[in-house]
């Protein structure tokens, strides 16, 4: 093999995995806030309260984002169970904020 294609190859790969880092951390970042605003929601209906039935729906909407990731990816029985357990929830919860309960 050619050195010159050898050496080009691993610093495209090395190029892809910096970019890939890149938009790992900003992923993480984004998730920390968006997990910090809903405790703040959470915390303030709960002094208040008020209904959780949206903040659950935005928990359990996460997680099935998550969940659906991991079966996708593990392709396991118990992820995929899990999975179609949150699309229950979710349905249940988004029926509840529609009906204003």
């Amino acid at each position: 093999m050619n050195k010159n294609k050898i050496l080009e190859a691993a610093q495209q790969a090395n190029d892809d995995e910096g970019k890939r880092y890149t938009i790992l951390a900003s992923q993480n970042i984004i998730f920390g806030f968006y997990s910090l605003g809903l405790l703040f929601i959470l915390t303030i209906r709960l002094l208040r309260h008020e209904s959780l039935n949206d903040v659950l729906f935005l928990f359990l909407l996460g997680g099935l984002g998550i969940e659906i990731s991991q079966a996708i990816n593990k392709r396991s029985v118990v992820s995929i169970l899990m999975s179609l357990l949150l699309i229950v929830a979710v349905v249940y919860t988004a029926w509840l904020i529609a009906l204003g309960k």
